[in-house]
């Protein structure tokens, strides 16, 4: 072997190893992120996002089942009285 076959079997061998710590990189980044989000989507929502339901479709008929809710505040026994 000569010379310039090592280094180019070297330069190979730097590029995939490299190339390989770039792939960890960009796969094992966000999980922390992800593994630590504090608010969490209802089920039901990411399921019917996954689906690929219209995300503006489906905000609006979460909004309208909101306001179609009555307030805790109404459901207290001694308002009533």
């Amino acid at each position: 072997m000569t010379l310039a076959a090592i280094t180019v079997i070297t330069w190979i061998a730097v590029v995939c190893v490299l190339s390989f710590v770039v792939l960890l990189v960009i796969i094992l980044s966000p999980w922390p992120r992800v593994r630590n989000e504090s608010r969490r989507l209802n089920r039901d929502v990411e399921t019917r996002l996954l689906l690929r339901e219209d995300p503006d479709e489906l905000a609006d008929e979460l909004d309208r089942r909101a306001d179609q809710q009555s307030p805790v505040a109404d459901l207290r026994r001694d308002e009533r009285r």
